[in-house]
């Protein structure tokens, strides 16, 4: 490894090393009560502000922010922090990790708006108390800031779960998003730690040669304060004609404990924080894994891959920073294997070269306009008047506005005891289909729904075979995946999921389309599936951070809470079938494979069963026939493979009816004359 790669690569390490820096340089100002001991434990010391007192670790610094409006507020150091940040905080270019510190603003909180909440993705608690906000970060010991806050008279409160059976509620008013171009870039760009006020970055606008700046929209490593960082600032620098690279900095990697688990849940959490500032679906963001050693390399890749798929999901694109001799290297070694890979790369390779090119990473890799190069480490650099502490960073990213798959839709049936159509027929030739789904009426009608830019259109194939023209059902523009099926009295059910909640519409037996209904408000949803049973009930289950919950709708039509089902953390995909004894098949693709769970017509779930190993399943559809055999659809490979379930309990092999080869989706119904309908989406 040359000297130039040991400096990247010990980037690491020299941050956390800043934290050894001389507190005077950060204009720590000592206030509050000598240190005094409690119960002959620790020395401590009281600090008091606004009516408050926080009694903290003897050794924790205080800055008065009033007196040092200049300050860089970090979260990377035991520091009790007195005042509102400043606009123009002196920041290192980056810092990343957390530990135990708190902010303590001036605020008039009304009553009814105190209390505590933590956002455990972030590693920070934030509470309301009259007088005041606080914001208390941690890494170790969430016990600690929050026995501080409670001594202090902040209301303590139990830490944030995202509730996957909330009470219903309207919508709130969602942040305007940004065209998904704004994170679209050719030219040199920087990121800095804090984001710069907006006279700064009027400033640089004005007189730098950056077009792009590199914003920390979150994570539990996340170590400066972002007072300047709002949706309205956001909003005006892309007015201003500034570009995008929204970083999310968390877990690293040397406590990847469950890669998959903790990238589903960091992608969520990005997701959501991204949206809060008006960058919607189409977006690509960034995720900071900083330099590690060889040892975790496979958790790294597992991580990284679950990250992307996490975002496709959620219709965003998927970034990955790191250093070229240790993450990007890695993703260019194992590129074309079993783990997904991000979108674009973000190069951390320090030799000063405005450009994409990486020796470790060939030139058909990341080649269409999708990789970043952070050519220069922290350093400052003053234009118009304004000095900031920057690293240098040149893009060229130009990706479409989809980041999940699209194409037409084809149809192929099996009549009731086969064979299969030879040729499929093409009912969809819109380009620009990002998923489907399908449901059969009573009277031999079956609806086809698709995906098409967050809207939803509904396509009719009558029961003597007649394809109709398409029609749209939901111009909400934001939805990221779509589930259908239809009760005994002729209605038709069609789910979406939008910003991670799920909203029911229904189509009554005449025809009439109703308006949508929010029957889950947990905020995290990727992907959904839902069956009717013959009593008239229906199932709607959601994958939330890899398990899978069951929500019921009775035949009067009242909504049940959330049931999970699949606690297992790994699931990828889901469908769902119901046969005519009552039974509800529930299946689920885990590490490639399926798993079929049945809930008995009493009632009763029983355990999974595995009935397919293959390990290379992405997506999978399921139906059940009027004769009590029960059909699975699974893409594997761009192909669809067919498999069944006799009505006696027997599982058949895979047999391939669609050998297309660029499949990524399928949808199956059956009507009750028995004939099979299977979709796919290529």
């Amino acid at each position: 490894m040359s000297a130039r790669d040991l400096k990247e690569s010990d980037r690491g390490k020299r941050r956390r090393a800043a934290v050894g820096l001389a507190l005077l340089t950060l204009g720590l100002t000592s206030l509050g009560t000598a240190p005094v001991h409690a119960d002959g434990g620790p020395a401590t010391r009281q600090v008091a502000y606004q009516g408050h007192e926080f009694t903290v670790p003897a050794s924790w610094k205080v800055v008065d922010l009033a007196a040092h409006p200049t300050t860089c507020v970090r979260f990377d150091q035991h520091v009790v922090y007195l005042g509102r940040p400043g606009a123009e905080q002196h920041c290192p270019s980056h810092l990343v990790g957390r530990t135990e510190a708190l902010l303590v603003e001036p605020a008039d909180n009304a009553e009814g708006r105190r209390g505590t909440v933590t956002e455990p993705d972030a590693h920070e608690l934030r509470g309301r108390a009259e007088k005041v906000t606080v914001t208390a970060t941690y890494d170790a010991d969430p016990a600690l800031v929050r026995r501080v806050l409670g001594e202090a008279g902040v209301p303590a409160g139990a830490p944030r779960v995202k509730d996957p059976a909330p009470a219903l509620a309207s919508a709130p008013a969602a942040t305007a998003a940004l065209p998904a171009t704004a994170t679209n870039y050719t030219g040199k760009g920087f990121d800095t730690c804090a984001a710069p006020s907006s006279a700064a970055m009027s400033a640089w606008q004005a007189a730098s040669p950056y077009g792009a700046v590199g914003i920390y929209i979150g994570g539990s490593q996340r170590a400066c304060g972002q007072p300047n960082l709002t949706a309205g600032w956001v909003q005006q620098q892309a007015s201003a004609g500034w570009r995008f690279i929204p970083i999310y900095v968390g877990v690293q990697a040397t406590d990847l404990t469950s890669p998959e688990n903790q990238a589903i849940s960091a992608a969520t959490d990005a997701v959501e924080n991204a949206a809060a500032l008006g960058l919607g679906p189409g977006s690509t963001l960034y995720y900071d894994m900083e330099q590690y050693s060889p040892t975790y390399t496979s958790k790294v890749l597992a991580f990284a891959s679950a990250w992307t798929e996490q975002l496709h999901a959620r219709g965003y694109h998927s970034g990955f920073y790191s250093s070229s001799s240790s993450g990007i290297r890695d993703l260019a070694d194992n590129a074309g294997g079993a783990y997904t890979m991000p979108d674009v790369i973000y190069d951390a390779l320090w030799n000063g070269v405005a450009n994409t090119d990486d020796p470790a990473v060939p030139d058909t890799l990341w080649s269409d306009h999708r990789r970043i190069h952070q050519y220069s480490g922290g350093h400052s650099e003053t234009w118009g008047g304004t000095t900031l502490n920057i690293d240098q960073d040149y893009l060229d990213v130009q990706i479409s506005a989809s980041a999940a798959p699209h194409g037409r839709v084809w149809d192929r049936s099996r009549p009731d005891g086969g064979p299969w159509d030879t040729n499929a027929t093409l009912i969809d030739s819109n380009d620009d289909i990002n998923a489907v789904a399908a449901a059969a009426l009573p009277n031999g009608t079956v609806h086809v729904e698709t995906l098409v830019n967050g809207e939803i259109w509904d396509r009719t194939r009558t029961a003597s075979g007649t394809w109709g023209n398409a029609g749209k059902i939901d111009a909400q523009g934001g939805i990221t995946d779509i589930a259908a099926a239809t009760l005994p009295d002729g209605t038709l059910h069609v789910q979406a999921v939008v910003n991670g909640e799920v909203w029911d519409r229904t189509r009554s037996a005449s025809g009439t389309w109703s308006n949508s209904t929010k029957i889950d408000a947990g905020g995290a949803v990727t992907d959904i599936s839902s069956a009717a049973l013959p009593d008239g009930t229906l199932h709607v289950q959601a994958l939330l951070n890899g398990e899978v919950w069951d929500r019921t709708r009775s035949a009067s039509g009242t909504w049940s809470g959330s049931t999970r089902i699949d606690a297992g953390g790994g699931v990828k995909d889901l469908a769902a079938g119901a046969l005519p004894d009552g039974t509800l098949h529930v299946q689920t693709v885990v590490n490639g494979e399926i798993w079929d769970r049945t809930r008995s017509a009493s009632g009763a779930w029983s355990g999974s069963t595995r009935i397919d190993a293959g390990g290379a399943v992405k997506q999978i559809s399921s139906a059940g026939l009027p004769n009590g055999d029960l059909h699975v659809e699974a893409v594997v490979n761009g192909e669809v493979w067919d498999r069944t379930r006799s009505a006696s309990g027997a599982w058949s092999g895979s047999t391939r009816i669609d050998a297309n080869g660029a499949i990524f989706g399928t949808y199956a119904t059956a009507t009750p004359d028995g004939t099979l309908h299977v979709g796919t989406n290529a």
